[in-house]
């Protein structure tokens, strides 16, 4: 009994040590709760810039297409190819089209035969005419078949010049210098025309690569700050530490509706040269549009707004002052602070807890 006793006087101490204990340890979330992140005011250069995204274009790029249909005979270039205005891409084949420049040929020398006949009889009535010794019918008669005959020639040289341009048509050169940068057809196969009522077949692509774009969207807000020849940088999604300066080359007139907001495309156009940027990639570019140097600066969640105002939360001692400052340009990250703040002092990230409960 004097046992049992004994243990249940040192169970009772020893709850009554831990539960005083308890009393002094602070609650972990409300400590957390109320720790509040800060910033330092330092000088530094702030760059305020326009951002946007987009894909990489050729400046020059053609769809070569084929005016007439055919089969292809011959292809002389293969994709990967570098050629030059005027060189040879390809040939169709050219067995009918040379039959109807022959055949054309043959019936403009009938049409000639015909007119030289109607000119000797036109020639021999005319002065039996002037004689007497024919009606002026028949004379008149020759006449008709003497224009006829020139009118004849004239059809028939015509459908011959037609042949001899469909048949040099067989013939597909470069519009322009580029790169075979897509091949869309094989040897042997039959290809459409394009024509008013038909597209065409698309034979290949050729872009001049060495002089690229970047089309993108800006927001109407920003589009004022924009002008035609601003420098712009511009980094790629597939090569992360590469860049390159370019330069706007249009800002588009009118604005497009891009979901719910307006945007204006523009072209950022920039030398490619051996850098390895092609076409068909996604790119961001940044154009500087502001910049301010040796200025007081925080990070922009230090900065709140209260009716029309800019707030800052400074550390003073064991409290906060809550002062209003005058803010300048921002780079995304960190905001100009023209007045309200020296360097050095602390300012809170989140509104201290004597401050909350009023414009959040």
């Amino acid at each position: 009994m004097k046992r049992v006793l004994t243990i249940l006087i040192i169970l009772a101490l020893l709850g009554g040590g831990i539960f005083a204990a308890l009393k002094f340890i602070p609650d972990s979330k409300e400590s957390a709760k109320d720790k509040i992140r800060t910033d330092k005011v330092v000088v530094r250069d702030i760059e305020s810039y326009v951002t946007a995204s987009g894909e990489v274009l050729p400046l020059m790029s053609s769809i070569v297409k084929s005016e007439i249909s055919g089969r292809l005979s011959q292809l002389h270039v293969k994709e990967g190819d570098e050629v030059v205005k005027g060189q040879m891409l390809l040939e169709l084949d050219r067995t009918s089209l040379q039959a109807k420049v022959r055949e054309s040929q043959r019936s403009l020398e009938a049409d000639r035969l015909r007119l030289d006949k109607a000119e000797r009889n036109y020639d021999r009535l005319k002065e039996l005419y002037a004689k007497q010794f024919v009606g002026e019918k028949e004379y008149l008669d020759a006449q008709t078949d003497y224009n006829l005959a020139k009118l004849n020639l004239e059809i028939g040289q015509a459908r011959l010049d037609d042949a001899q341009e469909d048949l040099a048509k067989t013939s597909i050169l470069a519009p322009h210098d580029g790169i075979i940068t897509r091949m869309d057809i094989v040897d042997g196969q039959v290809i459409s025309g394009a024509t008013s009522v038909s597209n065409g077949t698309e034979l290949m692509t050729l872009s001049q690569l060495k002089e690229l774009y970047l089309e993108s969207n800006i927001n109407e807000v920003d589009v004022d700050s924009l002008s035609e020849g601003q420098e712009a940088r511009l980094r790629f999604d597939a090569m992360p530490n590469f860049e390159i300066i370019g330069k706007i080359g249009e800002i588009a007139l009118s604005a497009r509706r891009d979901g719910n907001i307006r945007v204006f495309p523009i072209k950022v156009v920039f030398e490619a040269g051996g850098s390895g940027v092609r076409p068909g990639i996604s790119a961001k570019v940044e154009i500087p549009i502001a910049k301010a140097e040796g200025v007081d600066s925080v990070l922009l969640s230090a900065v709140f707004n209260e009716d029309e105002e800019s707030i800052v939360f400074v550390k003073n001692g064991t409290g906060w002052e809550r002062r209003v400052v005058e803010v300048g340009i921002n780079d995304l990250q960190h905001l100009e602070i023209k007045s309200g703040l020296n360097a050095g002092e602390v300012v809170a990230l989140s509104r201290p807890p004597e401050f909350r409960g009023h414009n959040e």
